[in-house]
């Protein structure tokens, strides 16, 4: 028994190391000989992939694949070492975690009638923003969307604005990063 369970932790061990190791060189392309790291610069405009900032100093990339994605989800596996940061390449050559320096973006609208808004840095806001004084409740993929839940039991309406005096709510508000942001043309 003792031997099963031996067996499985070292092949655990040995994917979750080709894995980080993998992973790491997946984060950045070569061209012409220079080392690019990925961005929410650089990324290309369809993918499956988005960048969001968790806080002033991490900016991570996630998969919007899960249609229920919640900040919260993004935050558990950016604390568990799954998602990609923002890097820029230092003085000396390493990486340096990129740093937040615009609070504005611009608004936008689908074919199906759907509002987003995207920083001026290609990131999008996920869960709870304020945006010119207005808190809204962003889906997972920068949008504002009729009927989400951005905290247990409250929802959206068709306008994305968030209103609640529920205190319980309100003190879980506290402890979120919600920055003050602007919209421009």
């Amino acid at each position: 028994m003792k031997y099963k369970m031996f067996k499985k932790m070292s092949l655990l061990t040995i994917v979750l190391t080709f894995s980080l190791l993998f992973g790491s060189f997946a984060m950045a392309d070569v061209v012409n000989g220079d080392f690019i790291r990925k961005s929410p610069l650089n990324e290309e405009e369809n993918s499956s992939y988005e960048w969001t900032w968790l806080n002033d100093e991490h900016c991570v990339q996630f998969t919007t694949k899960d249609d229920k994605l919640k900040r919260e989800h993004i935050e558990r596996k950016f604390n568990m070492g799954l998602l990609p940061q923002w890097a820029v390449n230092g003085d000396d050559g390493t990486g340096v975690v990129k740093k937040r320096d615009t609070y504005s973006g611009k608004w936008t609208q689908s074919e199906k009638g759907i509002w987003s808004f995207e920083f001026d840095d290609k990131t999008i806001p996920l869960g709870v923003t304020k945006i010119d004084d207005v808190l809204y409740a962003f889906n997972g993929y920068g949008e504002l969307m009729e009927g989400y839940e951005y905290y247990d039991g409250l929802t959206t309406g068709a306008d994305g604005v968030v209103n609640s005096d529920n205190p319980e709510f309100l003190a879980w508000l506290d402890t979120q990063y919600v920055p003050a942001c602007t919209s421009h043309e």
